[in-house]
């Protein structure tokens, strides 16, 4: 399938503990292995966290952005469906 301006990806159903054993050493977060997209099965929300960029986008309700959002630790910034997700300041090389 085709994401993130027509950027080739695979995806996999799969469950959390294989899903950590795919990568190691992945270069955004060092020593981490979260897969760059996942989400569960009934589809109720989603992470995005590609390899090269410093944020990471959360898709899902409306109550769990907003509980995201309130959350002062996370640094959340709200982002309508019809915006670009890149965080003020930085710049799409």
């Amino acid at each position: 399938m085709s994401l993130y301006w027509k950027w080739p990806y695979v995806l996999v159903e799969a469950g959390p503990e294989q899903a950590l054993t795919w990568r190691t050493g992945h270069m955004r977060a060092g020593q981490g292995s979260l897969p760059d997209l996942f989400f569960p099965a009934n589809h109720s929300w989603l992470v995005s966290a590609l390899w090269d960029e410093r944020w990471t986008d959360i898709g899902g309700t409306a109550a769990l952005i907003t509980a995201l959002h309130r959350n002062p630790l996370l640094n959340a910034r709200r982002v309508g469906t019809d915006e670009d997700a890149l965080p003020p300041g930085l710049t799409r090389d």
